[in-house]
């Protein structure tokens, strides 16, 4: 039975894990990867013609360089999430919580209704999961 009650976090955890791998502001980080990518191959290409083989490294190089210049930190944050142990997984709950400012999945949904909110709750999710034991 305690097991049971010290696992009643997991359906608000897979609630919260559903939201982020939906949400837009996450996809955008894939966007960033392809960005970053074609940055890399571009550069590749431009070099290959110019220089040869030679120039295709430096050209690689280089446009992987700049490529990491312009895209923003796409840290796998769904993959650090998942990874959690149960009790960091409890952690990450009880911030949200008191974030929304409840317990139900319902008062998850309405916080994260208005732009702002959603922001606020990612910001939380992305310091949390820089340090989960601090939390």
């Amino acid at each position: 039975m305690a097991s049971f009650i010290g696992m009643a976090f997991i359906p608000y955890y897979k609630q919260l894990m559903e939201i982020l791998a939906t949400n837009p502001d996450l996809r955008a980080s894939a966007k960033g990867i392809f960005k970053q990518v074609a940055y890399g191959a571009c550069g590749t290409a431009i070099g290959g013609c110019v220089g040869g083989p030679p120039g295709a490294l430096v050209g690689g190089i280089a446009g992987s360089v700049l490529g990491y210049w312009q895209s923003d930190d796409y840290d796998s944050l769904l993959k650090v999430l998942y990874s959690l142990s149960d009790s960091e997984k409890a952690k990450l709950v009880q911030k949200v919580q008191e974030l929304v400012g409840g317990t139900g999945i319902e008062a998850l949904t309405r916080f994260i209704g208005n732009q702002a909110q959603r922001e606020v709750l990612l910001h939380l999710i992305r310091n949390f999961s820089k340090d989960p034991q601090g939390g």
